[in-house]
């Protein structure tokens, strides 16, 4: 039997207000529904499953119970309906609010439905226009210490011949630890080299290693910085104790055809060129995530629709699960992260509609590479629909930064 009831539509934005009602007939006939229904699985005592009479049932169970389930089957019910007849695609229900309930009474009750912004963004040309990209430049001293770098990478740690005695600017080979009952590791092929003068924990505490000779154990107490990586660490003082090793110096590899064919370059000069290029194509790659970056950044200030909380609550939570896996995150991560994480659904979105206006689809050989690169076992309906927005999303923005090499002259690759 179709049950009656009257519903009530108003949307704002992206919240759909809904009001439903049922007459007291109605409401009547789901609790006895209700009541009919448990009747049939409910063992009262002294009859068998099913059997008992209806008020022996209801006196068993509880009027009560029954008519708060038959009333909860009436909402649930009421807003699927109100759902499908209004085909609304809801991201949340919330702020259920009870204008009238009880038995004997009609059922009257209010709810919030949240559902997708529709994000419309004309002016986003403009809102890029005066931005631009600076090209990167790649000098001679860029190259030089890049080598540079390579060859201490690739230099051997040997023995300072003829030195004992610790001096500021050494590079010292030592054994540290923070419990003194634990002994040290006397291996001179093993241990930390640590550079004097730059401190072991914080700036300055490996001074007292300064004077000292080879063989020499030295009690450093120290305090770890307030901005530490770790937080549990940050401004917790430390006794440490350091056994003196040795005193190293680096031999660095000589710059020639032998150091260039390492890398796969016939010559010093064919390995310049290439370490150019590739210095060049790191920058280049920098600077356009900025500028992507930046224009996010001017789409979210394009995009004044309300953006429904529980869009935020999620990216929050998503970014929490990525960051800290099965870590609890800080407690104010939420307050620190709100911006963005709104400004980023804003951009999101824009970007799906810039799509749209500018016909940018997607390719099955994009969507499966964007899956492939996800590596998804169970690829839902869900999965590639969101394949399809990343692989939009991205070409939309390579769309706008288009716009910004063009209008500097560049020429479209």
């Amino acid at each position: 039997m179709e049950v009656l009831m009257e519903k009530e539509f108003t949307q704002s934005g992206s919240k759909i207000q809904g009001k439903i009602s049922y007459d007291q007939t109605e409401v009547a006939k789901a609790i006895e529904e209700e009541l009919r229904s448990r009747a049939s699985t409910v063992t009262v005592p002294g009859f068998r499953r099913g059997k008992a009479p209806l008020k022996l049932v209801e006196n068993f169970i509880g009027r009560e119970y029954i008519v708060e389930k038959a009333i909860d089957r009436l909402v649930n019910d009421g807003i699927q309906k109100f759902i499908e007849e209004y085909s609304i695609v809801p991201l949340e229900i919330r702020d259920l609010d009870f204008i009238e309930r009880g038995d004997g009474k009609p059922l009257i009750f209010t709810f919030i439905i949240d559902i997708y912004p529709e994000v419309k963004i004309e002016d986003y040309k403009e809102l890029i226009s005066d931005l631009t990209r600076e090209e990167p430049v790649v000098t001679e001293e860029d190259v030089d210490k890049f080598i540079e770098g390579l060859r201490k990478r690739l230099g051997v740690w040997k023995d300072v011949e003829g030195r004992t005695t610790v001096e500021k600017g050494d590079y010292v080979l030592v054994d540290i630890k923070d419990d003194p009952t634990k002994p040290f590791d006397e291996d001179k092929g093993t241990g930390s080299i640590i550079h004097i003068g730059e401190g072991i924990v914080s700036p300055g505490d490996d001074e007292s290693l300064i004077g000292k000779e080879i063989g020499e154990s030295v009690e450093i107490k120290t305090k770890f910085p307030e901005d530490y990586y770790e937080e549990s660490l940050r401004n917790k003082e430390v006794t440490l104790y350091v056994l003196i090793k040795g005193i190293k110096m680096l031999e660095l590899p000589q710059v020639d055809e032998e150091f260039a064919r390492r890398f796969n370059y016939q010559s010093v000069e064919a390995m310049r060129e290439g370490f150019r290029e590739g210095i060049y194509k790191e920058r280049l790659a920098q600077k356009e995530e900025s500028m992507y970056q930046l224009i996010k950044d001017r789409l979210a200030e394009g995009v004044k629709v309300e953006i429904p909380e529980v869009m935020v609550r999620d990216r929050l939570e998503y970014w929490k699960r990525i960051l800290y896996n099965n870590r609890e995150a800080p407690e104010d991560f939420e307050e620190k992260n709100y911006q963005y994480a709104l400004n980023d659904i804003k951009a999101t979105l824009a970007l799906r509609y810039i799509a749209d206006r500018e016909s940018l689809g997607a390719t099955e050989e994009e969507i499966n590479r964007v899956i492939t690169s996800w590596k998804v076992k169970n690829i839902t309906e869900e999965i590639r629909n969101s394949a399809i927005n990343a692989v939009k999303q991205d070409k939309a923005l390579k769309f706008l930064l288009d716009l910004i090499k063009n209008k500097e002259g560049e020429v479209k690759e």
